[in-house]
């Protein structure tokens, strides 16, 4: 019996290290901070990340340094740099073009303010300063630079605008064709490779037929192909937002939800194949499509929404998906899409951003921009939202993940639980690394980092939580403030986890000593079979 009892507790023990050993915090970069200063940004690169942020020299002064780190992929780094400003100057935009970050700020004064952008050369760190004496006064959404120009997205008048800024000639073009009163812009994507960007629109015709369109611009702003996607094949329905993947062999896919005209009820996903020629083709995809849809629910809850998937399903019924989906990410590789959803539902009873990534306050907190949970620029904020007596609540159920072939057929679909949790804004719940079998999905829950694996299409683990750890063994975390918190994907099996502790260790003379520092934490996931 005892015998029995000492392997069973060596094979718990040996599970335990086992798990405990699938998140490993690598290395730790640290700067010195205040408890009140300014968060960083946080962007990975092609040679590791670069961090920066507006701080002031006294406690209650104004905001007149800039301030950035680069580091590799070790988290080496050299002291931060810093660049005073002189007069007035409030972060606006930004943006990284291989080794040049591009820091874009309102500059003056805060009643009559022109722009300027920071070109900053992350490798020598030279840095020069661009006036902006002709772009619009828009209510800027989005802002892109590749290859030398600086592309501005924004409303002017209730309208949607682009302008393109040539850093070497200095000249501005408005983007023709876009300036409509019902257009709403819902995704503008860059590829420096082609030296081409793709905006995706969507309009209303004189019949209030929803018709999105795709129309790649040269950075003269030329148009140089448009797609029109308004034969659904179902006049009672329509896309109500979704991604536009890179290119691949000059082909791409549109995805995201669809639902029905003139109501809230969401249908499913779509999936836009489009060719070389801008010719597209549609397919449609609803709850019975998903094996794992319900597998975030109960078993008892799962088998109920089964049964009545199959009455309605035998009785010829659409089967709607009552909470609303969010197409949040796709990792196009190798001619598959894995498609990352959020399901969640909203207090509101009409939930008001249904109009693609700018709308649901997502566009900004993707994975390439890191998390800004704290910030409330108008940038990433949409004007809805800046009321401070907007109190809407979101409740997220799942993460759902779909992995398409080319051709949109489904290879695998699987969904996570996300425990009914609650936030203030509609915002990307979790980060994901996928290498074409295995997928990791990490989240932030509190302070501690909750991971789970899918390989193969199947649930590994789910929800597993991990504490905060220091690379030190010495040191101990004193505190930690939750509202700094950022974790993105990095790179390969890595994320990079931000934000600020006080730090208790002890000093050369023996005493226990404390510093505030702002971290960064390299984590490394392991397959766990």
């Amino acid at each position: 019996m005892n015998t029995i009892f000492l392997f069973a507790f060596l094979s718990f023990l040996s599970l335990s290290t086992s798990t405990l050993a699938q998140v490993q915090f690598t290395q730790r970069l640290e700067v010195e901070t205040e408890w009140s200063d300014d968060d960083f940004f946080v962007l990975p690169r092609e040679n590791g990340m670069v961090a920066f942020r507006m701080k002031s020299e006294t406690s209650y002064g104004s905001k007149n340094i800039f301030q950035y780190v680069v580091g590799d992929f070790q988290l080496r780094a050299d002291s931060p740099r810093q660049i005073k400003l002189d007069g007035f100057y409030e972060l606006e935009g930004f943006d990284l073009d291989e080794d040049l970050l591009y820091v874009l700020f309102n500059k003056g004064s805060q009643y009559d303010s022109e722009k300027a952008i920071f070109e900053i050369n992350l490798e020598n760190q030279t840095m020069q300063e661009l006036e902006l004496n002709s772009i619009l006064e828009m209510e800027l959404q989005d802002f892109l630079v590749f290859n030398k120009h600086a592309v501005f997205m924004g409303k002017y008048d209730y309208r949607p605008v682009i302008q393109i800024f040539d850093i070497l000639s200095k000249e501005v073009i408005t983007v023709p064709g876009l300036f409509e009163k019902d257009a709403k812009i819902l995704q503008m994507r860059k590829d420096p490779e082609l030296n081409v960007f793709d905006v995706v629109i969507s309009s209303r015709d004189f019949y209030k037929k929803k018709i999105v369109s795709i129309v790649t611009f040269d950075t003269k702003g030329n148009k140089l192909r448009e797609v029109k996607i308004d034969d659904l094949g179902d006049p009672s329905m329509e896309i109500v937002e979704g991604l536009l993947t890179s290119s691949h062999q000059y082909k791409q896919a549109l995805i995201g939800p669809y639902g029905l005209r003139k109501k809230e009820a969401y249908q499913g996903l779509y999936f836009t194949k489009i060719n070389e020629f801008g010719e597209y083709e549609n397919k449609f995809y609803t709850v019975s499509d998903f094996e794992n849809f319900f597998n975030y629910l109960p078993d008892k809850a799962r088998e109920r929404k089964l049964r009545r998937v199959e009455r309605n399903l035998n009785r010829g019924k659409q089967i709607p998906i009552r909470n609303v989906v969010v197409t949040r990410e796709i990792n196009a590789s190798d001619g598959y899409y894995l498609v990352y959803n959020d399901h969640f539902i909203s207090s509101s009873s009409r939930y008001i951003p249904r109009d693609g990534m700018y709308a649901s306050n997502f566009y900004r907190l993707n994975p390439m921009m890191g998390g800004y949970g704290g910030l409330y620029n108008p940038l990433w904020i949409d004007p809805r939202f800046r009321s401070s007596q907007v109190s809407n609540q979101y409740k997220y159920l799942a993460a759902q993940f779909i992995l398409f072939d080319e051709e949109g057929n489904i290879i695998w679909d699987n969904t996570l639980n996300l425990d009914n949790d609650s936030k203030t804004r509609p915002v990307k719940y979790g980060e994901i690394s996928f290498n074409g079998r295995n997928l990791f999905y990490m989240y932030l829950d509190e302070e501690m980092l909750m991971l789970s694996q899918i390989k193969d299409g199947e649930v590994v683990i789910e929800n597993e939580p991990f504490e905060l750890e220091l690379i030190d063994e010495n040191e101990r975390i004193a505190d930690t403030k939750e509202s700094t918190l950022q974790l993105l994907w990095w790179y390969d099996d890595y994320y990079l986890l931000s934000g600020k502790q006080r730090i208790r260790y002890q000093g050369e003379d023996g005493q226990a000593k404390s510093r505030e520092v702002n971290f960064f934490t390299k984590i490394k996931v392991d397959d766990f079979i």
